[in-house]
């Protein structure tokens, strides 16, 4: 199945905070921000936080070729742009628009580790 290779950014403690657990921070503290921050600051940062994560995961495939980084960085792209779309009013999904859109990517984006069990870890 293959087992983590040195280049693996989700393998390592410090690598995955700095990739995937400081831009989860930083969204979920999206949920603190207003009356702080301007509306479109938070949706901006929201949006970043995604795109943080999807560009973290298309860089570890470039390095390591895990497999679930395959799917979840074009998950976490299209989460960054479904939350500017619902975000900034061009695609209404109601008033848990961004509640739903973030939500969907993170269990989405989760559901993509499935894949190594079966699969295996890397590509090869």
């Amino acid at each position: 199945m293959g087992e983590p290779t040195p280049k693996d950014l989700a393998a390592r403690p410090l690598p995955f905070f700095i990739s995937w657990g400081m831009p989860l921070l930083i969204l979920f503290s999206m949920n603190f921000a207003e009356g702080t921050f301007p509306f479109a600051a938070i949706i901006l940062i929201m949006s970043g936080s995604f795109l943080w994560m999807g560009l973290a995961c298309w860089l570890n495939t470039r390095r390591c070729r895990r497999r679930h980084c395959y799917y979840s960085r074009i998950i976490f792209l299209a989460g960054a742009l479904a939350i500017l779309l619902v975000g900034f009013k061009f695609i209404s999904l109601g008033q848990d628009g961004l509640i739903i859109v973030v939500y969907t990517t993170l269990g989405l984006a989760l559901l993509t580790y499935l894949s190594e069990p079966v699969f295996g870890k890397y590509v090869q």
